[in-house]
């Protein structure tokens, strides 16, 4: 990656800087150069940090109390629960602020990425919190009795349909982005060169997709009162990281391309 940043002064002082290759955009014709503004080392902080201090956290709860850890790690109103509708209100609001800018609107491409991934987190947020049914205690027996049996307003609840398809997709698509795609870019540096760089996965977003797999297949190793809590929040996390990337992207392609909200072509 290094080398076909600099391959471009091999050439002498015939060369300008305004002769570098662009950034990767939907819209325009390489040669591309990788982005810069991917998370690094000096970002462990929150790519890296987050994911294995609450994998600690959630291990260690139920290994010092196992009552505790169900009581308010893995309830249905547990932290765990409150986190991910928290990244997904974090998530939605980033797909929104996105839909607002030209640049993606101008990209049909980039405006379906963006819109799936908002309708993602509305749809999982809400039902998460059973659409403001945890949130403000309100009851309605006969509305919640014509959706479902459970008593909670949430159509995960009324067709296993609802939860098991969507969650399926987004676990192929967190193990395909977050472990399969940046070890390809590993061994073939020049995916983060190519037009369709933008919706790569950052390499930055393997932990979480590890964490995610690693707690999907830890129902067997007593670790977790319910693992599959664990897991969701991970692939939450990967979907909110995705979003900042995404969004970090962009502004570089407008930063180093001013004219770029407002072009037509």
């Amino acid at each position: 990656m290094a080398k076909s940043q600099s391959e471009p002064r091999l050439g002498g002082r015939s060369r300008s800087r305004k002769a570098k290759p662009p950034l990767p955009d939907p819209k325009s014709a390489g040669p591309f150069r990788p982005f810069t503004s991917d998370p690094g080392w000096n970002e462990a902080w929150w790519w890296l940090g987050i994911p294995l201090a609450v994998a600690l956290f959630v291990v260690g709860s139920y290994g010092i109390d196992a009552a505790w850890h169900r009581r308010w790690i893995t309830s249905e109103s547990g932290i765990l629960e409150t986190a991910q509708f928290i990244l997904m209100v974090i998530g939605l609001a980033l797909a929104v602020q996105l839909l607002f800018d030209p640049f993606v609107r101008r990209r049909p491409l980039v405006l379906a990425v963006t819109a799936l991934a908002g309708l993602a987190c509305l749809f999982i947020g809400g039902e998460e919190v059973s659409w403001g049914q945890h949130i403000f205690f309100w009851q309605d027996s006969s509305l919640v009795t014509a959706v479902n049996d459970e008593g909670e307003l949430s159509l995960h609840n009324m067709n296993k349909g609802f939860e098991r398809t969507p969650r399926a997709l987004l676990e192929i698509g967190v193990i395909a982005g977050g472990l399969l795609i940046p070890l390809l870019c590993a061994y073939t540096p020049r995916f983060r060169q190519s037009r369709m760089a933008l919706f790569l996965p950052a390499a930055a977003l393997v932990p979480a997709a590890l964490f995610a797999v690693f707690f999907k297949g830890a129902g067997t190793l007593a670790m977790a009162a319910r693992p599959s809590e664990a897991a969701e929040f991970y692939l939450y996390f990967f979907m909110v990281a995705y979003l900042i990337v995404f969004e970090r992207r962009i502004r570089e392609i407008e930063r180093e391309a001013p004219g770029v909200k407002s072009k037509k072509t």
